[in-house]
């Protein structure tokens, strides 16, 4: 048992040295991490003047930043707004460039009659569907005119024919599912719209 401890610490000692030496051997061969081997092969000259300056996108030098700061960005314009406040104003009183928000009119719960009987819950469900056909083929009805607009105003600007075609395809798909809801749903038309001229 003696014996056996000793090997133990016999191994244990040689993986420490060899780890340890490992370190030693390589830590003595890599480069500085500040260091640079130049192209002549002639050893390793440490970075500093010698580093090209950076550029800016245009390709410019980009200038020095300020004395003082670590951070090559300009500095930022002096402010008399607090950022904090602004925040805390739209969040009050919401953003004057926003665009309002329109909510729907929440969907009306089913009764607890409609609940326990499978049949009026059917019917139930037959209203809200159909409510939300009719809210569609009104949405389509208010969105194909102005699509038309953009596409007669897209060919005469001159627009490539694939962003034209683009467009086309998009309207022929809501008046395609208008039509379909109407037809098959049920759903209720609105007043008919006239194409706009080309």
């Amino acid at each position: 048992m003696n014996a056996n401890r000793w090997i133990l610490v016999g191994l244990a000692v040689l993986v420490l040295v060899v780890i340890v030496g490992g370190r030693l051997l390589w830590s003595s061969e890599a480069p500085a991490p500040d260091a640079v081997a130049p192209a002549d092969g002639q050893g390793l000259r440490p970075l500093g003047s010698s580093q090209l300056p950076p550029l800016d996108a245009a390709g410019m030098v980009a200038p020095a930043p300020p004395a003082g700061t670590d951070s090559p960005l300009l500095p930022m314009p002096e402010s008399t707004v607090d950022a904090a406040e602004t925040m805390s104003h739209a969040r009050e009183h919401g953003d004057p460039s926003a665009p309002p928000v329109v909510r729907d009119a929440p969907p009306q719960a089913a009764t607890a009659a409609e609940l326990a009987d499978p049949k009026a819950y059917q019917r139930y469900e037959a209203r809200q569907n159909e409510r939300l056909y009719n809210q569609y083929v009104k949405a389509a009805d208010s969105e194909i005119p102005r699509l038309q607009a953009d596409i007669a105003r897209a060919r005469a600007a001159g627009l490539p024919p694939e962003q034209i075609a683009e467009g086309e395809e998009k309207l022929r798909r809501i008046q395609a599912m208008r039509d379909q809801l109407q037809s098959e749903k049920g759903a209720t038309p609105a007043a008919p719209t006239e194409p706009a001229a080309p």
